[in-house]
């Protein structure tokens, strides 16, 4: 929950793809497992306490403490190689998270479609560095397991040893010798909490700096798992927008890759400007740099004073941003676009030209099936658009929302939010959207290639427009 809490609050953590975060949260078994060694531990002194009490001497107890002590001095010499090969394990698998879930996102945007061959030979070549990791743990903790075992059959040696020497009664031997032989598995357990403590801190120590380095076993002020209770997000001063100014921008996403770069533009309120260009030449890196959803450099200024935390200014209420692949919920049409809160219904719907569909489906309350099964891809876009119009934001970021649309529908679209006076950002390669825009932006390998009205620009960009 700590983690969760982590990654979904208003500051999002640096340098922590996603997929890096679920492949270091999926290793949380170290830490209930290491849990469970000193539990057992705790028992393994209980029971040598019992056993002293029903032999009647503390001898018999203190053998097998000495089992466990032993078996905790002999594998503290195996620990550092524990240790490192533990860390390299669960690194391994992050590691593999990150490069799993970039493919997959890259996928989803159909950019890798003319790179699988390459993409799936990289996945394999981490995957086997994934593997042979967790094998090299493995087999350096069966090792030090053996170290217990060992210390065992030393013990029941011992306990025979005094009663040679006369020390025991042969009732005593037997118990001591019983209980040694069955202190097996708590040996080994006093080994690994030895030799599993160095992985299982550095697991703590990763998951906390994605937890913003709280204590995991604490849960978040507000939280109620049971009642299903969290803290509403601080609400932001609006900021009407006037004009917004880019100075040689730049998007930086998780994984340090760089989306757009050198970025000098500048949109005042209730201008419409499209990004027009290649896959891959930075669209949406732009817009999600301008919705705070990616790290930026470069300067960014609303109405002349710089943007000092975008990650609380450019969002709902002053931003809003509807992705290339919008995602719904499995609710009513309402659900989707209130989301809980008290905002307008009809007049987004209506803007978004989704009136009809919704009307045909049976009103408001009608439900869009799981994650919108029931909707076109077109109805899809419009919902997330209308979504994104209920919150009245100051600039509205549209990634590729009407390329599901026929011409006729996107027209009438564009007109709409031309009529609100909606300050748009957005990107498309459709030719009627672009003709109708103020501005177009052409970007080419993350850079400006040319800014201007479509008029101008189609005799040289056409073969990026359809």
């Amino acid at each position: 929950m700590r983690v969760l809490y982590g990654q979904t609050a208003q500051h999002r953590l640096p340098r922590t793809p996603a997929g890096e975060v679920v492949g270091r949260t999926m290793d949380a078994d170290r830490y209930a497992r290491y849990a469970d060694r000193w539990v057992d531990f705790v028992n393994g002194i209980l029971i040598a306490a019992a056993t002293a009490a029903l032999a009647g001497t503390w001898m018999a107890g203190a053998v097998l403490v000495t089992v466990l002590v032993t078996s905790a001095l002999a594998s503290a010499v195996g620990r550092p190689i524990a240790g490192r090969s533990a860390a390299a394990a669960s690194a391994a698998r992050a590691r593999f998270g990150r490069a799993l879930v970039s493919v997959l996102e890259s996928a989803r945007t159909v950019k890798l479609a003319a790179a699988t061959g390459a993409a799936r030979r990289h996945l394999l070549h981490v995957d086997s560095g994934r593997v042979s990791a967790a094998v090299r743990e493995h087999r350096v903790q069966g090792v030090l397991d053996g170290v217990p075992m060992l210390m065992v059959q030393c013990g029941v040696v011992a306990a025979w040893a005094v009663h040679v020497g006369g020390g025991w009664g042969l009732g005593t031997t037997l118990l001591v010798a019983n209980a040694v032989s069955g202190f097996d598995w708590f040996g080994r357990v006093a080994g690994m909490v030895v030799t599993e403590a160095p992985g299982t801190r550095a697991w703590q120590q990763e998951t906390s700096r994605f937890a913003g380095g709280a204590d995991l076993m604490d849960l978040p002020p507000g939280v109620d798992l049971v009642r299903g209770v969290a803290p509403t997000p601080p609400l932001v001063d609006r900021v009407p927008l006037e004009e917004i100014a880019l100075r040689g921008l730049s998007a930086v996403h998780d994984d340090g890759t760089i989306g757009v770069q050198g970025v000098d533009l500048t949109i005042r309120a209730g201008e419409q400007v499209l990004l027009l260009g290649q896959v891959g030449s930075g669209k949406s890196s732009l817009l999600a740099a301008l919705a705070g959803l990616v790290s930026h450099g470069g300067s960014i200024t609303w109405n002349g004073t710089e943007v000092g935390d975008a990650e609380v200014f450019l969002r709902p209420g002053q931003v809003a941003h509807v992705a290339q692949v919008p995602r719904v919920l499995s609710g009513s049409f309402a659900d989707n676009v209130r989301l809980g809160h008290e905002r307008r219904f009809d007049d987004p719907v209506a803007a978004a030209r989704l009136g009809a569909d919704v009307a045909e489906a049976g009103g408001r309350d009608a439900l869009v099936g799981h994650r919108g099964v029931r909707l076109s891809g077109g109805q899809v876009q419009r919902l997330a658009l209308a979504r994104a119009l209920a919150t009245d934001a100051e600039l509205l970021l549209a990634d590729d929302v009407s390329s599901a649309l026929d011409a006729r529908t996107e027209t009438e679209l564009w007109r709409a939010l031309r009529e609100r006076g909606t300050t748009v950002i957005g990107s498309t390669a459709k030719r009627s959207a672009l003709e109708l825009a103020d501005r177009v932006v052409v970007l080419v390998d993350g850079r400006i290639a040319e800014v201007g009205p479509w008029s101008e620009l189609s005799a040289r960009w056409s073969h990026l427009a359809g």
